[in-house]
């Protein structure tokens, strides 16, 4: 069997320095300011982001298109033989669709998956299988790994304002009003593949609290890999770190910026958890 590359997307977050050790490669999602087309990362950093973010008359995400995921399979075609391309949530976004479009095309095999989650639960599938890639992993051993990381992973995000939430059309403005009034913070999680509000907290410290105990809750026995994930707050992210290695038994803590496509609903100084338990990935 020749050797297999694991592709993923931005929208993982997955720090640059795994993404290099483990030979995985991103596909960036895209991001429309203004009625201008950008791929994050290549044609906006994060600080250009977050300094159109309040001020643009409207801003979006999208799937990349099916050049982009060509682009990324022709170059990895110069060093592999096959290709296990992992994707944000299928429920939320068209990603997995316009990837198995792209893989039709592709002169490689292409193998592409729902990772059926979002932000750093998703980037610990995509960097739980492309470890096992370097390892020489045949292709079906490493879908039993990402079926088996589906189950054990989970991600958690306090939002610290509904306004973007707001802004991009997730809430209705009278119920950003009355949150806003009584202080109620919400905590996104992934369930059945579809994001959502999982918690309600009365201030931004309790929901941050609220973080911490629910990995505690779901991951009572186990002691995972944890990446602390912020939209463009890395201080506040080192202080969460603290505390999580405080509180929390863990193999491992890092933090993890949040792609564009999780940041445009919750703006800056998002803080979230993302948690591994399998034992199939050692970073």
């Amino acid at each position: 069997m020749g050797r297999i590359v694991v592709v993923t997307d931005s929208s993982a977050g997955i720090p640059l320095e795994l993404a290099q050790k483990l030979d995985l490669e991103i596909v960036p999602i895209g991001i429309q300011i203004n009625q201008q087309f950008y791929r994050e990362g290549v044609d906006l950093d994060k600080g250009q982001f977050y300094a159109q973010l309040d001020s643009a008359q409207s801003i979006s995400t999208s799937q990349p298109s099916p050049g982009d995921f060509l682009e990324v399979y022709r170059q990895v075609a110069k060093r592999a033989q096959e290709i296990i391309s992992i994707h944000v949530t299928s429920k939320g976004s068209g990603t997995v669709s316009v990837a198995t479009l792209a893989a039709s095309e592709s002169e490689l095999p292409v193998t592409v998956v729902d990772s059926e989650t979002a932000g750093m639960a998703q980037g610990f599938i995509a960097l739980a299988a492309a470890q096992a890639a370097q390892l020489g992993r045949s292709r079906e051993e490493i879908l039993e790994i990402i079926e088996r990381a589906r189950k054990q992973t989970a991600v958690f995000v306090a939002v610290p304002t509904l306004k973007y939430l707001e802004k991009s059309g997730r809430i209705s403005s009278a119920k950003r009003m009355i949150a806003s009034i009584l202080s109620i913070k919400p905590i996104l999680g992934v369930k059945d593949g579809i994001v959502d509000v999982v918690e309600k907290a009365r201030s931004y410290p309790r929901a941050l609290q609220r973080l911490i105990t629910l990995v505690e809750e779901n991951f009572p026995l186990e002691r995972p890999q944890l990446a602390i994930m912020h939209s463009g707050a890395y201080q506040e992210a080192l202080e969460l770190k603290a505390k999580v290695e405080e509180h929390l038994d863990c193999t491992k803590v890092f933090l993890a910026e949040m792609g564009a496509s999780l940041a445009v609903h919750g703006g800056q100084g998002m803080l979230g958890i993302a948690a591994y338990w399998g034992k199939d990935l050692q970073i």
